[in-house]
């Protein structure tokens, strides 16, 4: 096979080329190059866009170019403030403002959750006002007896333990404040709770 001598259009170094690959390459005007990795970076020459040094709008100079998408941030905490509009806040807040009709309320689904605890309580107090997972402001109690404005707490082991102890104190006081009278009652290990419990009431 005859070859050609010739000089690469990206890094101008000599190689030998197949003659017919050169002819063509001549006869349309093409420019040859000694690799594919040359003739890649010839390609995409024309397409890099010029560096440059931008300023974040906290003050730090940080090294850039002039494509559309360059870095104009320093950092993703600086991004986050410089691209948050007061338009962008304004939807977000419409945005979460509109979702929250549609969540379900927290004592909905502990209702649905915790059901199975109190199977045997259903039973024992049909015909007395009552209702499980019962809100007060914003604490959920367990249990109310609205006969008799009664929060009953049925607490297990962690109930000990702060914060869940200092949690327990707050839920009291704004109970009273409310009108109710809160009754704890240990359960340890928390299971189907006994009617046993409620004994009195």
């Amino acid at each position: 096979m005859s070859t050609a001598r010739m000089l690469c259009g990206y890094c101008n170094t000599i190689f030998d080329q197949p003659s017919g690959e050169a002819n063509r390459n001549r006869r349309l005007g093409r420019r040859a190059f000694c690799s594919r990795s040359c003739a890649a970076k010839a390609g995409n020459a024309p397409r890099k866009y010029k560096q440059i040094i931008r300023v974040c709008p906290c003050g730090k100079r940080i090294a850039s170019s002039e494509r559309p998408r360059a870095p104009k941030f320093c950092s993703r905490s600086c991004a986050s403030k410089g691209s948050m509009t007061e338009k962008r806040r304004q939807g977000s807040r419409a945005g979460g403002l509109a979702m929250v009709a549609n969540l379900v309320p927290p004592e909905v689904t502990l209702k649905r959750r915790e059901a199975w605890k109190y199977a045997l309580l259903e039973e024992a107090l049909a015909g007395r006002s009552h209702e499980f997972e019962y809100r007060v402001g914003k604490y959920i109690f367990d249990l109310v007896l609205l006969d008799t404005k009664v929060l009953v707490e049925f607490d297990g082991g962690d109930h000990q333990a702060e914060p869940q102890k200092s949690l327990d104190k707050r839920k009291d006081q704004a109970a009273k404040k409310a009108g109710f009278m809160v009754i704890r009652r240990p359960v340890v290990p928390v299971t189907v709770i006994d009617p046993s419990t409620i004994e009195g009431l």
